[in-house]
């Protein structure tokens, strides 16, 4: 055997060596790190573009209160466990339990891999419209009542009173979701000068698998602050979230934030700048932000508070939260621990629950 064709058959055997020892530890993390929970329904929806979303229904409690079915919107990065991580990390089984029927919407961020499809406006123009249409058709509720995290709450931003009419929303509330794009770095200003078909896919899915035996062995970076305060994180927590919540970012999406983020921060659809939409809405909202947010710190989420409603001078029906130490809070939320954080159930939760239930006011 020549010594070339040896050194070519260590360097395979090396290469598939490495292959099955990281096939073997994400199979170890997952397992280790998985958190299975139970559905009523599970429906994949295709959509006119060639796009999908998955809907899951929580199993309903007898008692179930006469309100309209809970639309809950995951974030970017993420897919339907962003508010259903486990069953005390779970906006979702804590309206169930409260009586309310409660789905979930997994976004065709986290299903389809086809770059055309992955845009912002795909998502508003398919995915929400076509997740309350289904809702509405099997409860036969005239109304839905909704609840976004970050990009969750973005889309409905720019979906209301264009491809989702402002009738068939009673109540909506929004968990760190910003009304405009800032950069949480200065330095990625750097980034605008790269061409958007030069932005990659991040395959977030697989890193974070792979670092989830690690997230607590280092605690605190400008990284971690930037995703979540890491001292409002149960230990355990985030590596459970690492596992069974992320996913990819894909391009077009990426692009599209970038886009935003690099010139005046304006969130915009078809064109049009997406708060402009929400002047005239008299929708009742609470906008929760966290006091340490990197990705949507309270000013980002003040503009849309602002903007809603900004054109009727007699609505009121508004309000907004910034779960912070120096508003009684047991500490400075960041961004990811308004979904998982250590007192999340009562700080976030409670206010969210106590919101969707209360009766709808006529002026």
């Amino acid at each position: 055997m020549s010594p070339t064709l040896t050194i070519a058959l260590a360097a395979l055997g090396v290469v598939l060596a490495l292959g099955v020892a990281v096939w073997l530890h994400l199979r170890y993390w997952v397992q280790k790190f998985s958190v299975p929970l139970e559905y009523e329904s599970v429906e994949r929806v295709a959509l006119a573009d060639g796009g999908a979303i998955e809907l899951r229904r929580l199993a309903r409690q007898a008692g179930e209160l006469p309100l309209p079915p809970v639309l809950i919107v995951h974030g970017i990065g993420a897919n339907h466990r962003n508010f259903d991580l486990a069953g005390d990390r779970s906006l979702a089984r804590v309206l169930s339990a409260a009586g309310r029927d409660v789905w979930l919407v997994t976004l065709r961020s986290a299903l389809v891999t086809r770059a055309r499809l992955m845009r912002f406006d795909a998502m508003v123009a398919h995915d929400l419209p076509a997740a309350a249409r289904t809702i509405r058709a099997r409860t036969g509720s005239a109304t839905i009542d909704y609840v976004g995290f970050s990009m969750g709450g973005m889309l409905l931003y720019a979906a209301l009173g264009r491809t989702l009419p402002v009738v068939e929303v009673r109540r909506a509330a929004f968990v760190g979701s910003p009304g405009r794009i800032e950069l949480p770095l200065s330095a990625l200003r750097l980034l605008r000068f790269l061409p958007r078909w030069l932005i990659p896919r991040l395959r977030l899915r697989m890193i974070s698998r792979m670092i989830a035996f690690a997230a607590e062995w280092v605690p605190s970076t400008p990284l971690h602050r930037i995703v979540y305060n890491p001292r409002n994180m149960p230990r355990g927590v985030a590596a459970a979230a690492l596992v069974n919540m992320v996913e990819d970012l894909p391009a077009p999406l990426l692009a599209d934030f970038a886009a935003w983020a690099f010139s005046d921060g304006e969130i915009r659809v078809a064109g049009e700048r997406a708060l402009d939409g929400l002047r005239s809405v008299q929708v009742p909202v609470l906008f929760v932000a966290g006091g340490a947010d990197g990705l949507a710190p309270p000013s980002a989420v003040r503009a849309a508070y602002d903007a809603w409603g900004a054109d009727l001078p007699t609505f009121t029906q508004k309000e907004l939260r910034v779960v912070c130490i120096e508003s009684g809070a047991s500490a400075d939320y960041g961004h990811g621990d308004l979904a998982i954080g250590t007192e999340v159930a009562r700080e976030v939760f409670a206010p969210v629950v106590a919101f969707l239930h209360a009766p709808t006011v006529t002026a």
